[in-house]
C-alpha cells in the first residue's frame, strides 16, 4: 500500500517505528506536501470572494498549480522509500568472491545515485511552491496571509530535510564530479528556496506585525 494514501496518524506511527522507511526524506515529502495545499487553499479562498473578481483568474491558475504540486510530493513519499529500499538491497549483496565484490559496489554506487533523485526533485518542488507563494501573499485573501507564511515555511523545511538527504547520499559516492554535480544542482535550488521563502514571510511578518 502507498504510503501517500494512510491516514496521517498511520503515517506517523510508521514513521516512529524502528523500521528505517519511512524515514526523513519521506517525511519531507509530506510536509512538502502541506505546503503546497495550503497554498492551494488560500488561492481557494481568493477565488471563491466577490472582493477578489479582479485576480479570480490567477488565483484559480495558481490552485490549480498548487493542487498539482502537492500530488508531486506525495509521489515522493512513496518514491523516497523504494530508493531507499534499494540502496539498502545493494548493501546486502553477497561479496564473498571478487566478483562479487564488484558487482555490488556496482549496485550500491547505482542506488546511491537514484537515492539522490527523489529529493532533488522535492527541492524543485518546494522552490515552485515557494514561487506561487510569493506571487500569492501580494493579491491573496488577507485574511489567510498567515497560511501563506506557513507554506513557503512548510516548503522551505522540505527542501532543507531533502538536502540532508542528498547529502549523505552524495558523501558515499565514489565518483566525486558526479557527486559535485549533485551537490552544486542541490545548494543551487535550495539556495532559491530560501530566498523566496524569506521574501514571503517578510511580507506576512510586515503584514501582521510580527515580531518572531
Amino acid at each position: 500500500m502507498s504510503l501517500a494514501g494512510l491516514s496521517i496518524e498511520e503515517y506517523a506511527r510508521r514513521l516512529g517505528s524502528s523500521d528505517p522507511t519511512p524515514g526523513g526524506g519521506s517525511a519531507s515529502a509530506v510536509v512538502g506536501a502541506m505546503g503546497a495545499s495550503l497554498v492551494r487553499m488560500v488561492a481557494l479562498l481568493t477565488l471563491e470572494s466577490p472582493k477578489y473578481a479582479a485576480v479570480a483568474a490567477r488565483a484559480d491558475s495558481i490552485a490549480r498549480d498548487a493542487e498539482a504540486l502537492a500530488r508531486e510530493f506525495l509521489r515522493s513519499v512513496d518514491e523516497d522509500v523504494t530508493a531507499f529500499d534499494k540502496v539498502s538491497a545493494a548493501y546486502k549483496l553477497p561479496k564473498a568472491s571478487d566478483a562479487e565484490k564488484a558487482a555490488r559496489t556496482a549496485a550500491i554506487q547505482a542506488s546511491l545515485r537514484g537515492a539522490c533523485d527523489p529529493p532533488l526533485q522535492a527541492i524543485t518542488l518546494a522552490q515552485r511552491t515557494c514561487a506561487l507563494a510569493v506571487e500569492l501573499v501580494d493579491f491573496g485573501n488577507p485574511n489567510a496571509i498567515s497560511d501563506i507564511g506557513c507554506a513557503a515555511l512548510f516548503a522551505q523545511a522540505a527542501a532543507r530535510g531533502a538536502a540532508l538527504n542528498i547529502a549523505i547520499n552524495a558523501k558515499a559516492l565514489k565518483d566525486e564530479s558526479e557527486a559535485g554535480r549533485v551537490l552544486a544542482r542541490m545548494t543551487t535550488s535550495l539556495a532559491q528556496v530560501g530566498l523566496l521563502a524569506e521574501v514571503v514571510n517578510g511580507k506576512v511578518k510586515s503584514a501582521i506585525g510580527s515580531r518572531s
